[in-house]
């Protein structure tokens, strides 16, 4: 079972006390009743006067099923891999580290939901043209990575920047799950950011449907979702500019010129080869792996990009800039919790010290 410590957050504050004057009550620091809260389980005599204090019963502290507070993640794989058991059980492992904090966050006053009659390539084109709409691009431009993350915050999703664990990180680039009501995409810091806008459009797609995912985790819903992300990434006009520039040319110059709009527009060659093929306009035969293993070597990771700067300043704002739902909810949480767990929360690796993240958070707060 699960000890859902959030709660003493909720009932202390019910109770006009704050978390300072209740560890004095219970005469434990501030820093256990932060261990709590964070999910630690307090040994028994502090549990019983715990209770005590809030009108609680032990019992109110545990989940007998926590895993029902998070839907299933649903994942898009690379080269389409099939989701293995033990792919699902340690995606639904590291969203369960943020149950207590998503337990926490706000409700917001808009969240966009939307539903198709059929799931045909007339509706997949429909929706790419409104998440188009959404994030404000530009109808003759693809999406960057940048733009993939702007529409992510357009919608409301929360978004989770954080490397993976191995049984995810060879078959997946990013996530969709449903923690406590809150719709949340994890993604894997460690992939190149060419690679990234596919899969962080499909994850988006998932949770702009924000269906049942038992009903959805098919293979028809998978290939929906693929869809609409190529249409999100790549509109009609600019495919349609490419298909003239290539049309009738030598294969090596087709490859080149593919690779060539590409680098200028910041997408990998695999994703605009595969939006040609969908219409019919790449001729058959000819291989772009090559062009697109050389491209990617020419753009960062994600992780680069958060760590460019070793100024926990820079990577604060990088996070700010990607991510701003979910440090806005990581800010409010800051005074109730340990440095352990802002540091999971946040994904931080070794090359920033994560106490001096915290305090460029609560500089920033105060200036607010």
């Amino acid at each position: 079972m699960s000890f859902d410590g959030a709660k003493i957050r909720l009932k202390a504050k019910e109770a006009g006390l704050s978390l300072t004057a209740l560890a004095d009550r219970l005469q434990v620091s501030r820093q256990a009743v932060n261990t709590w809260i964070d999910g630690r389980v307090p040994r028994g005599k502090h549990l019983v006067e715990l209770c005590s204090i809030l009108g609680l019963k032990p019992g109110d502290f545990f989940e007998p099923n926590a895993k029902a507070a998070i839907s299933a993640p649903l994942h898009r794989t690379i080269m389409k891999k099939k989701v293995t058991p033990g792919m699902t059980e340690a995606s639904t492992e590291m969203a369960g580290e943020y149950l207590n904090i998503f337990r926490q966050a706000p409700d917001f006053a808009m969240v966009p939901v939307a539903r198709v009659q059929e799931r045909n390539t007339g509706s997949a084109r429909k929706l790419a043209e409104y998440l188009r709409k959404m994030s404000k691009a530009n109808d003759d431009r693809p999406m960057d990575y940048a733009g993939a993350f702007k529409l992510l915050d357009a919608l409301n999703v929360y978004v989770v920047l954080r490397p993976f664990p191995q049984e995810i990180v060879k078959q997946s680039y990013a996530f969709y799950s449903r923690i406590a009501d809150q719709r949340v995409v994890f993604v894997n810091i460690d992939t190149n950011v060419l690679d990234l806008i596919y899969f962080l459009l499909h994850e988006t797609v998932h949770a702009i449907r924000d269906e049942d995912a038992l009903a959805i985790n098919t293979e028809a819903e998978e290939t929906f979702c693929d869809k609409v992300a190529m249409f999100t990434q790549f509109p009609d006009y600019y495919v349609a500019n490419v298909a003239t520039a290539i049309k009738g040319g030598e294969p090596s110059h087709i490859v080149n010129l593919l690779k060539n709009y590409s680098a200028t527009n910041g997408h990998s060659v695999y994703g605009l080869y595969y939006r040609l093929k969908e219409d019919g306009l790449f001729p058959d035969g000819l291989s772009v792996g090559g062009a697109a293993a050389n491209l990617n070597k020419r753009f960062p990771s994600l992780r680069d990009v958060l760590y460019k700067d070793p100024d926990p300043r820079y990577f604060v704002s990088m996070l700010g800039e990607l991510s701003p739902h979910f440090m806005r909810l990581v800010k409010a949480n800051l005074p109730d919790a340990t440095v352990r767990k802002v540091g999971e929360w946040l994904g931080l690796d070794t090359t920033i010290d994560t106490k001096t993240v915290i305090e460029e958070m609560d500089a920033q707060m105060r200036k607010m």
